[in-house]
């Protein structure tokens, strides 16, 4: 089972064994940047944080919202750190003696550096990028169930799998240097196929540059980072880049959404077109379609007419389209369909994403990581067909330092499915917590739902196991896989299972 707290601690260092060396000479070469002074200097590695720097690496600093990173460079230089990139600005900061190269967006040059220095690692296997406001990680893992799990690698929200082996997470997408290493670990182990989350962020700001995947998938798109991306169009720019001939080789596009329609007519790569609801406009079919409690089981229909009935463990309509989109990317880059059903069947369940536990307890309980109001909206609306006799009870927050116009949607598609929602905290660092709730409130106020207000999460989880009868389903949403609970005063250890397991213990 694909679960962080099913791997063992990490057993593998995240960069390669093998030791890769390049000049600033090189580089530039490969840049098309003039070349630098001391342009035999000799690099093994590549970091843009200094915490990250070891010893032999070429450090990349990148100007950043509040400061310049070549500010840094004397601490990478301490840590061991043989040469800098940067831009004209940032080598201004660079210490006296330094060997440095410059070029024109140190950002944009970080991703065709690394892949550079560590011998494009993704060409050695299949990979497939993957975007979408929601199911990014759910989708990573059916592809890398139906390629082998043992055989393939994943990187996104919930960490990096690499075969058995696990690295926990830092960004949904690494920054470029991270993600090159992560590539040649793979390529190390001899995995034949990676799928990688591609956000909005890592798109814009060059995290999967300098190499294409064999497959670029586009799910959906939804209300989310309005913080970061000023307008819904803004947002999908962003997630379109990964269908032009940088970014990827071939598109996988879901057609059921207006989006996904538009991103179809509009990619600048060859697109193949998914529909989980059947339409015959699209190339990739779902069919006959079973939803049921603990899963469900569809036929696949390939573009050349091949059928091939597929069954999953995971429940929810929005789970066919995900798998849906997997197979076809894996089929499109090669694959045969029907070697293909029997991991997706194996796959119990993804961390933190509609995932079950049985504590004991006599009614249903469920914890997921929806926090964007699309995703509530879809597990609530996967939970209700499968609550036919009871109520559905959920346990909501939204997060501090993150776009507050979501906060009342987030509460209003809540309200469209639960009976009983308990608001509660989730993240709200240093924003007012009381507010935060006072808007998921007064967005659910406009249905007919129980509303409980409870601030403390661990309070709020045990009311809802505490109102619940054998035939409820208890939900609590936002944290999924998360490790923290984060507080103006700093992060506190969390993780919602375990206090799911603990509030149940106590009834």
């Amino acid at each position: 089972m694909p679960s962080v707290s099913n791997y063992p601690a990490p057993r593998l260092d995240s960069r390669p064994v093998e030791t890769f060396r390049a000049t600033l000479g090189d580089l530039a070469a490969h840049l098309s940047a003039p070349a630098p002074e001391r342009a035999d200097t000799v690099f093994t590695g590549a970091a843009l944080s200094t915490d990250h720097v070891r010893p032999g690496d070429l450090f990349l600093g990148i100007p950043g919202a509040n400061a310049h990173g070549a500010r840094f460079a004397a601490k990478a230089v301490e840590a061991g750190a043989t040469a800098v990139l940067t831009d004209a600005d940032g080598a201004a900061l660079v210490p006296d003696g330094v060997p440095t190269l410059m070029v024109e967006s140190p950002r944009l040059a970080a991703g065709p550096a690394s892949a550079f220095l560590y011998r494009d690692p993704a060409s050695s296997m299949t990979s497939i990028g993957i975007t979408g406001t929601q199911g990014k990680t759910t989708t990573a893992f059916y592809v890398a169930a139906a390629a082998g799990m043992s055989r393939s690698g994943t990187i996104g929200s919930i960490g990096t799998t690499v075969g058995d082996d696990f690295f926990p997470p830092v960004l949904t997408t690494p920054e470029a240097p991270e993600l090159q290493a992560l590539f040649a670990v793979m390529r190390e182990q001899r995995l034949e196929t990676v799928a990688v989350e591609a956000s909005s962020h890592a798109l814009t700001l060059g995290r999967v540059d300098g190499f294409a995947f064999d497959a670029g998938v586009f799910l959906n798109l939804g209300h989310d980072h309005r913080d970061y991306h000023p307008t819904q169009a803004d947002y999908f720019a962003a997630k379109a880049l990964l269908l032009t001939p940088e970014h990827a080789r071939i598109g996988i596009v879901d057609i059921d959404s207006h989006w996904g329609r538009v991103l179809a007519a509009q990619a600048t790569v060859p697109v193949r077109t998914t529909s989980a609801s059947g339409s015959e406009a699209a190339d990739w079919r779902a069919e006959d379609v079973e939803l049921r409690a603990h899963g469900s089981s569809f036929t696949v229909r390939a573009p050349d007419g091949e059928r091939v009935r597929f069954t999953t463990q995971l429940t929810g309509a929005f789970n066919v389209n995900n798998i849906l989109a997997a197979v076809a990317a894996l089929a499109e880059t090669g694959r045969d369909l029907a070697e293909l059903a029997p991991g997706i069947a194996a796959l119990p369940s993804v961390e933190g994403r509609l995932q079950r536990f049985d504590f004991g307890q006599p009614f249903t309980a469920i914890v997921d990581s929806a926090h964007k109001p699309e995703a509530i909206n879809a597990a609530l609306r996967a939970i209700r067909t499968t609550t036919p006799e009871g109520r559905l009870i959920a346990v909501l927050g939204a997060n501090g330092h993150r776009d507050t116009a979501k906060r009342r949607m987030m509460g209003r598609f809540a309200a469209m499915f639960a009976d009983v929602l308990v608001i509660t905290d989730d993240n709200p660092y240093d924003d007012d917590p009381a507010e935060i709730r006072a808007s998921l409130i007064d967005g659910a106020r406009s249905s007919v739902v129980e509303i409980v207000e409870i601030a403390d999460r661990r309070e709020a989880m045990a009311a809802a196991v505490r109102m619940a009868r054998p035939e409820d389903t208890v939900v609590v949403l936002g944290k999924g896989h998360e490790r923290y609970h984060a507080l103006a005063d700093g992060e506190i250890p969390w993780y919602d299972p375990d206090v799911l397991r603990e509030v149940i213990a106590a009834l």
